[in-house]
């Protein structure tokens, strides 16, 4: 099933430093708020637990993944991930399909390239030990090796590194379309869609249980119960990790005061906002600024 156009709101301006060789590697994890905030992108991109675990979204699944599972996301996917144990980490490659594409039509891209780039659904999103063992390991090794790679640069990267990409989706073609590999996808995770929606745009805003309810039409009892459900949050938390995730984001640009980015994100009080910078990063605003 095809999945609705994104909002635009969403949408993040991915960076990629070689245009020539469009790919990055993140690391997630360790510093500020160590989450994927909800967007989407122009991108394919790889996701894979090296420490703890992260419920994953993609599109409108929630899935936990412990160490060593991944995920796979398809361009202009929503997702999102946030830590569901202290300490935990992963790494994204994020690559545009360019890298894949052939100059000429062969039976690789016309056979898996252009279904996958067309067509949501055809790889699956989550890998995970559970259900296919072999191939999550394979696949999880593989985007380390990328990682490794993009960072050291040895002679021949770009080489190995597309190498690399390709044999990804080999495996991951492996279980394309298998009952096994798709995950359920809850009542829950598709009520509150809108909210996350709102969210994205108003995270800065005050927002009551009653009018986070109303933006899902359902009691607050039940908002409540489906969030937490859903995210593995309950909606403060949620609104607490968007807000400092973004006033991160502000500090490293060094920019900004301290005040500046607390009333920027959404904080009134600068005591309160320096006590949930500290409780979520391990940190005062101060000295992340000057760490980064």
């Amino acid at each position: 099933m095809t999945e609705a156009t994104p909002l635009p709101s969403f949408q993040e301006q991915t960076v990629i430093p070689d245009a020539a060789f469009p790919i990055n590697c993140f690391h997630v994890g360790g510093s500020v708020g160590p989450i994927i905030p909800p967007h989407w992108h122009d991108h394919l991109e790889w996701i894979t637990i090296v420490r703890g675990g992260f419920r994953v979204q993609v599109g409108a699944a929630f899935v936990d993944l412990h160490e060593g599972e991944v995920a796979f996301v398809s361009a202009r996917q929503m997702h999102a991930a946030f830590p569901i144990e202290e300490g935990s980490e992963l790494f994204a490659a994020v690559f545009s399909p360019s890298l894949l594409r052939n100059s000429s039509l062969d039976l690789t891209e016309s056979k898996y390239i252009i279904p996958m780039l067309q067509e949501d659904g055809v790889l699956p999103s989550f890998y995970q030990r559970e259900t296919v063992r072999e191939v999550t390991e394979r696949i999880h090794r593989g985007i380390l090796r990328i990682v490794h790679l993009f960072r050291e640069r040895p002679a021949g990267s770009e080489l190995l590194i597309k190498g690399e990409l390709f044999s990804l989706l080999g495996y991951a073609f492996q279980c394309s379309r298998t009952d096994r590999a798709a995950p359920r996808i809850r009542r829950e995770h598709i009520l509150i869609q809108p909210l996350l929606q709102y969210l994205s745009q108003h995270f800065r805003e005050p927002l009551s249980v009653e009018q986070a309810a109303r933006i899902c039409c359902v009691s607050p009892n039940h908002l409540c119960y489906a969030f937490k459900r859903a995210t593995g949050k309950t909606l403060l938390e949620y609104i607490h990790a968007l807000r400092i995730h973004e006033a991160g984001q502000l500090l490293r640009t060094r920019s900004y005061t301290v005040q500046q980015v607390a009333l920027e994100v959404g904080y009134t009080n600068m005591t309160y906002f320096g006590r949930m910078f500290r409780r979520m990063t391990g940190m005062t605003p101060g000295e992340y600024m000057h760490s980064t």
